[in-house]
């Protein structure tokens, strides 16, 4: 069953070795492009690891960013995003909504059978929407209601693999005109008008040889410099039509020299 919209997103399947403050910095940089963040939750503890909450300000810079970044590469792992099951705190005591949760008590048997380890992190749980189960019973859905509208990267088993896309992409961008020489320099078009650098790294970091990106702003292209022209070439067929949303799929040449 879908959960109905609203301003908090439950995002799992994140890279669990990455330092808690540098993901929630990473996260914001990607989330922020779609509208104003309240807050990110992120947790250290083993039970949370993996998983983040981002509170929007508005419901539909909610629902925008998460039919946008639905699977996206995000530290080498595809990013499931839901709605949360329930109303953050942040957002319960701006609406004037918000009930104080009992606190758990810790019995002395419990202690003594080392049960604390769960109950333990109890200011955490205070603006957590508790999203966990339900994000992994739809995480299957997702992939298969995307299936029609993005066409993703070979190495997501989740996903449509990257040749697919060409097909796709061939619509997007009939340009007949001469090719470039293979070369370590990527041109891609067809960028939506939210996209980041920090975005782009962690799409084309993907492939082996990245460098850099060189966004070029209000034009909707950039360049990815990769360590040669051969893994530039691997990026290019592997992302080649990738849907950075359902209407636009990128578009990649070598670089003209």
């Amino acid at each position: 069953m879908a959960l109905a919209a609203n301003q908090t997103l439950y995002v799992n399947n994140l890279n669990d070795k990455i330092n808690v403050e540098t993901l929630k910095k990473s996260l914001r940089e990607v989330f922020a492009a779609f509208g104003g963040i309240i807050d990110i939750i992120a947790m250290k503890s083993l039970k949370r690891r993996g998983q983040a909450w981002i509170i929007f300000k508005e419901t539909s810079a909610a629902t925008n960013s998460l039919k946008s970044l639905q699977g996206f590469p995000f530290y080498n792992k595809p990013m499931r995003i839901q709605f949360a099951k329930s109303k953050s705190d942040v957002v319960a005591k701006a609406d004037g909504t918000y009930v104080e949760r009992p606190k758990k008590i810790v019995k002395r048997e419990d202690l003594r059978k080392g049960k604390t380890a769960t109950p333990a992190p109890a200011p955490e749980e205070r603006t957590i929407p508790a999203a966990a189960p339900a994000a992994s019973r739809a995480a299957p859905a997702v992939t298969a209601t995307q299936k029609s509208i993005q066409d993703r990267i070979g190495w997501n088993p989740n996903q449509i693999a990257g040749p697919a896309g060409g097909s796709s992409s061939a619509a997007a961008a009939p340009k007949p005109a001469a090719p470039s020489e293979p070369n370590k320099t990527l041109f891609v078009e067809n960028l939506p008008t939210e996209a980041t650098d920090t975005m782009l790294s962690m799409l084309f970091r993907q492939y082996p040889g990245f460098q850099e990106v060189r966004l070029i702003g209000g034009r909707g292209v950039a360049f990815v410099d990769y360590q040669n022209e051969y893994q530039a070439g691997m990026a290019m067929q592997g992302l080649q039509g990738f849907a950075m949303t359902p209407e636009v799929k990128l578009n990649l040449t070598y670089a003209r020299k």
